[in-house]
């Protein structure tokens, strides 16, 4: 199925109205929304609806379901709904003006603490629209499993950042930019993970602090001293690999920052199984069925 193909040209934005209605038939207060923000646009742009990876998508509950293709300044949407829109077309909004995106460089935490720095901004930028921001998390990842479940690690969260390793960092670094997510982190979790969190969490917002549309300049200063910083305290270049992923030096496994959530840049997940992955049965744990309630868990409240 080849994707839906449709250019938004800012200085055309009657245009661009009719195009985004008729590829996906938002509602009409979304719809002058998506028109606001193709406003801000420095210069045409293309947005491709991928319908072939829509059903995948939807399944990755945590994953961005857009990604930007570098090569012909195009959006691709794996979803219509009106966040995933919104949210996607305020991304190439920044992604046009200048702001650096660092994909493709090889450490995958550098391009999630780049994501994380991203979204205080869009959320500024938001607010400047008039549009509703999401301030409280929708889910927490890492609280204590309920009693009886069957896998052979009943708490893979545990056992994921009770090392400070490769693995455990640049999870740190994927949750630390989900600022929809709580981390409740056991009191066996390593010092130096915590930490790691923590840090990665205060960076991102000073990266974005104060910072408009206009100053892409300036983020893009501030995001590049920041990875510096965090080459120097915590030296993620220089850590072991977990020992339960199996060739984490060929292609990310299912404990990297790639495989925690499903976040893949154009293309689906392969599945994968490793026999002593800890982590296998957290992925189904993300989101249970009854969703913790509004009190903080335990005496470790989360992150």
């Amino acid at each position: 199925m080849i994707p839906t193909l449709i250019q938004l040209d800012p200085d055309n934005l009657s245009g661009a109205r009719r195009r985004l209605f008729e590829a996906c038939h938002p509602p009409s207060d979304t719809l002058d929304a998506l028109v606001q923000i193709v406003a801000l646009f420095p210069r045409p742009a293309l947005l491709a609806i991928d319908e072939l990876q829509a059903e995948l998508y939807r399944q990755l509950v945590l994953a961005d379901k857009f990604t930007f293709d570098l090569e012909t300044d195009t959006l691709i949407v794996y979803a219509t709904d009106p966040d995933t829109l919104i949210d996607g077309l305020i991304e190439m909004a920044m992604y046009l003006t200048g702001f650096s995106t660092m994909m493709g460089n090889a450490d995958a935490w550098v391009v999630e603490f780049t994501a994380g720095a991203w979204k205080p901004v869009k959320n500024r930028i938001k607010r400047q629209l008039g549009l509703p921001v999401r301030d409280k998390p929708r889910g927490v990842v890492g609280l204590p499993p309920t009693p009886g479940g069957g896998s052979d690690d009943p708490y893979p969260f545990r056992t994921l950042v009770s090392t400070y390793d490769r693995g455990s960092f640049e999870q740190m670094a994927l949750l630390a930019a989900r600022d929809e997510i709580a981390v409740y982190f056991p009191p066996e979790a390593h010092p130096k993970v915590l930490a790691a969190y923590v840090y990665m969490r205060r960076a991102m917002q000073e990266v974005a602090q104060g910072i408009g549309l206009e100053a892409y300049q300036a983020f893009n200063e501030r995001l590049i001293e920041a990875l510096q910083r965090m080459e120097i305290l915590f030296a993620p270049s220089t850590l072991p690999p977990p020992q339960w992923i199996a060739g984490v030096d060929d292609e990310p496994g299912p404990g990297s920052a790639s495989g925690l959530l499903g976040f893949l840049p154009s293309a689906p997940p392969r599945p994968r199984q490793t026999p002593d992955d800890p982590f296998a049965a957290f992925i189904e744990q993300l989101f249970p069925d009854d969703p913790p309630g509004d009190d903080s868990p335990g005496d470790n409240p989360p992150a």
